[in-house]
């Protein structure tokens, strides 16, 4: 039954007399709210009549905050003491907070189970593809995170986590495959616990401590001698994880000499230093994944290298992207596809580009969010280990503009802000050495 009662009918009628504030409808505003709060309070909402249960809780918030706004309005209206009036209006909040409550729990609890269902789902589709396995990854007590729950947690986020776990599903059951033989049962019951195998090697020990006595012991080889063999293994961080497990199970020792792995880049926000490289890079666009279109790929890397406050170095490259260059990127920076079809492919650049910076920091106007993603995912597709720590000089912008009064913090705003003179915006060589003029200004604070 949809409720009875509408917020227009919901009017305080009150005024001050010489001694008196009156709140001459209360009785009648009482009668008429507790009629209508009734049918809130006897519907039963579930997940069937959650659209419903939304709108009345909507309803009940603008009751609520119509006698909450005419409160605030007579304190400050009325010189008198209104107490009892006070009384009385608090009196009609508490008759529509218990309805108010119960809906807004009710809502708050189906939209959890809604987004669980939601989830689950789409982990079933992805762990279809562990086989026998699917169901009791699923079921572990280690599978669920109740942060995916989190409103705030966004959907790509719970579905790449998902993804992550199938995936090292996947490699633990390759491993416990490999290296099991008459303990994969055992190695399988301990993994399906807590859905990772970190601790499965001392495990093994303590189930082999309880094995019967009647059991054949494997005979050693008296001949055997213990050796080592040094090798530079190359894959992904997947790859390593999933060997360096396999190893560990397999009863072999192994010593880690060197961590060639790539590493996440550490952003400063400290401008305490004189010395760095300025890079800017240029890429193709993108109409998007979604529209069937490739990733953006860079076509150019432009960057200066600055010691103690001075350029002392450029670099300028312009790379094969091996994909088309969207026409409003071509208009911008005026690199055509006729201009790079000859160049380097990004590997080779972001090579020459690493060689170039070595390990110095690296300075840039807004590249948290754009340069620096596509460095990492170019090096990581060249193999090159790209782990130098950045500074970004939009934020130490954004710090100053109150200060300084400025408009925008773009990096043309800037330049024309300190005088750093731009001959070709929009071209990575132009604006790397424009951004190392600007980082300078703005180090000065």
């Amino acid at each position: 039954m949809a409720n009875t009662m509408d917020v227009n009918e919901i009017v305080v009628l009150a005024d001050q007399t010489p001694g008196q504030v009156s709140f001459h409808n209360f009785n009648e505003l009482k009668k008429y709210m507790e009629k209508g709060l009734s049918v809130y309070k006897t519907t039963v909402y579930t997940p069937d009549n959650l659209e419903q249960a939304e709108k009345d809780l909507k309803d009940l918030k603008a009751i609520k905050k119509k006698l909450t706004d005419k409160k605030k309005e007579l304190e400050t209206a009325y010189s008198m003491p209104i107490e009892e009036v006070k009384k009385q209006l608090d009196e009609l909040l508490g008759m529509v907070k218990e309805p108010l409550d119960i809906i807004d729990k009710m809502i708050k609890e189906n939209t959890k189970l809604a987004k669980q269902k939601e989830i689950m789902e789409y982990a079933k589709s992805q762990a279809s593809s562990l086989g026998e396995y699917a169901d009791k990854v699923l079921d572990s007590t280690a599978f669920f995170n109740d942060r995916w729950l989190n409103a705030t947690y966004k959907t790509k986020d719970w579905k790449a986590d998902i993804d992550k776990k199938v995936r090292d599903a996947a490699d633990a059951f390759e491993t416990i495959k490999t290296v099991g033989g008459k303990n994969t049962g055992a190695l399988l019951g301990f993994y399906f616990d807590k859905l990772s195998l970190d601790g499965a090697e001392q495990f093994m020990e303590l189930a082999s401590s309880d094995v019967a006595d009647d059991t054949v012991a494997e005979v050693a080889d008296e001949n055997a001698v213990t050796g080592y063999k040094v090798l530079k293994i190359y894959g992904t961080e997947r790859q390593m994880l999933k060997l360096m497990s396999q190893l560990d199970l397999s009863d072999m020792d192994y010593e880690e000499i060197e961590d060639g792995m790539p590493k996440e880049m550490d952003e400063l926000t400290n401008p305490d230093f004189d010395s760095f490289v300025a890079f800017d890079i240029e890429h193709t666009g993108t109409f998007g994944i979604n529209n069937g279109d490739a990733e953006a790929e860079i076509i150019e890397i432009g960057a200066v290298k600055v010691v103690n406050g001075q350029v002392v170095d450029k670099f300028d490259m312009l790379a094969n992207p091996g994909r088309k260059i969207v026409p409003r990127i071509a208009r911008l920076t005026h690199i055509t596809d006729e201009m790079v079809a000859n160049e380097p492919p990004v590997s080779e650049v972001i090579k020459k580009f690493k060689d170039f910076a070595g390990d110095s920091i690296l300075v840039g106007h807004n590249i948290k969010s754009c340069d620096i993603p596509h460095i990492t995912r170019a090096a990581k597709k060249a193999g090159v280990n790209f782990d130098n720590a950045y500074l970004d000089t939009k934020k130490l912008a954004k710090n100053l503009k109150d200060k300084n009064g400025w408009e925008k913090i773009t990096l043309p705003y800037l330049s024309e802000y300190y005088q750093v003179k731009q001959e070709e915006a929009h071209r990575a060589w132009c604006d790397a050495e424009a951004n190392a003029y600007v980082y300078l200004e703005l180090k000065k604070g």
